[in-house]
């Protein structure tokens, strides 16, 4: 069950740092939405030897727009199959809670790997120092 719950809490912080690329990329293509207008000088041509001079164009940045764009749908698409999956994982462990007899177990498990709370937090919550909390989780996950 130790696999389960340390995949639980992987899956978690993984989807976390898929929230926060989304939210990075979806800042970066507001932002060409808003204030990216690229530009350039081109010369005309020339007459003969002489220069018909200069013209400058401006334009909006479509293929990085596209390309961001498209590696936001796939960002998306991967946090929705993670979600359903840590969804699935989360059943697991709680129909494994149910089965556990004792509430003080139950509690260590609930606040470590599903909160993701640090020892020192679950100790606190559970009344006890955090080396305690830690072995007796430890002992018990290894039966």
């Amino acid at each position: 069950m130790r696999h389960i719950l340390e995949q639980y809490t992987a899956l978690q912080d993984e989807q976390k740092d898929l929230i926060r690329r989304i939210q990075s990329l979806d800042a970066r293509l507001l932002n060409i939405e808003t204030n990216v207008i690229v530009s350039d000088t081109v010369s005309r041509g020339k007459k003969g030897h002489q220069s018909l001079g200069v013209v400058k164009i401006e334009g909006f940045p479509s293929q990085d727009y596209t390309r961001r764009k498209q590696a936001l749908k796939r960002l998306k698409e991967t946090l929705s199959r993670k979600s359903d999956e840590l969804l699935e994982m989360l059943n697991d462990v709680e129909e494994y809670m149910d089965s556990i007899d004792d509430g003080e177990i139950r509690a260590l498990i609930r606040y470590r790997y599903i909160d993701g709370m640090s020892w020192r937090d679950v100790g606190k919550a559970v009344h006890m120092n955090e080396d305690a909390a830690r072995k007796k989780l430890e002992r018990y996950l290894q039966k």
